[in-house]
C-alpha cells in the first residue's frame, strides 16, 4: 500500500471510529453505526477497506451480527526522500 492510501484512509473521522472501536468494544456493526451516529452502511464501506489493509477485522457474532474488531493500534511511516520509497510499519 503506498503512503498517500493510508493517510487518506486514516483520516481524523476514521480515526475517532478506530478509537471508538478499540475502547467500547462493539458487539454488533449496529452498535457501532449508534456509537458512532454514522448510517450502517457508510460504517460497513469504511471497515471493509480497514480490514483489506488488515487494520480492523470483522467476525461473525449471534445470529447474523458482525463483530468489529481493531487489530492494528499504531503505524509507523517511513519515507527515504533519496530512494522514492516508503515503508509502513505496522505494530
Amino acid at each position: 500500500m503506498k503512503a498517500q492510501a493510508l493517510l487518506r484512509l486514516l483520516n481524523p473521522e476514521n480515526r475517532a471510529l478506530l478509537a471508538l472501536i478499540d475502547a467500547e468494544r462493539p458487539q454488533s456493526m449496529a452498535q457501532l453505526a449508534k456509537l458512532a451516529g454514522r448510517a450502517e452502511s457508510n460504517l460497513s464501506r469504511t471497515l471493509a477497506k480497514l480490514q483489506a489493509m488488515a487494520i480492523v477485522r470483522v467476525v461473525p457474532g449471534t445470529r447474523r451480527s458482525r463483530i468489529p474488531q481493531l487489530v492494528v493500534r499504531r503505524f509507523q511511516l517511513e519515507i527515504d526522500v533519496r530512494q522514492l520509497q516508503e515503508h509502513i510499519a505496522v505494530g
